[in-house]
């Protein structure tokens, strides 16, 4: 039973971790987290590539990717903490779409 215990307890530390975009670039100067939940309902996660927009009242990003080489993302009962690195600063964040 302890193995099982320290297996789900390594496990769960795979999945808390913060992950940069892949696509930053090294010259941006602001960054921002961005924070997704799923659920634990049934076909809550999604092994599809999520693609987005940051938008502000003035400015917005190009089309982002939601990715991460390392481990599986979005999965159901999941916490994700995503760095997006921008090079000017979107002021009055008004959707991500």
């Amino acid at each position: 039973m302890l193995s099982t215990t320290f297996y789900k307890d390594k496990k769960d530390l795979e999945k808390v971790d913060v992950t940069p975009l892949s696509d930053n670039y090294c010259t941006d100067q602001y960054f921002y987290q961005i924070l997704v939940f799923t659920t634990h309902r049934p076909n809550a996660g999604t092994n599809s590539k999520i693609h987005f927009i940051f938008a502000g009242k003035e400015d917005e990003t190009p089309v982002r990717t939601f990715v991460d080489p390392h481990r599986k993302i979005l999965q159901r009962g999941g916490t994700e903490g995503l760095i997006i690195a921008v090079p000017k600063t979107i002021e009055l964040h008004t959707y991500l779409a």
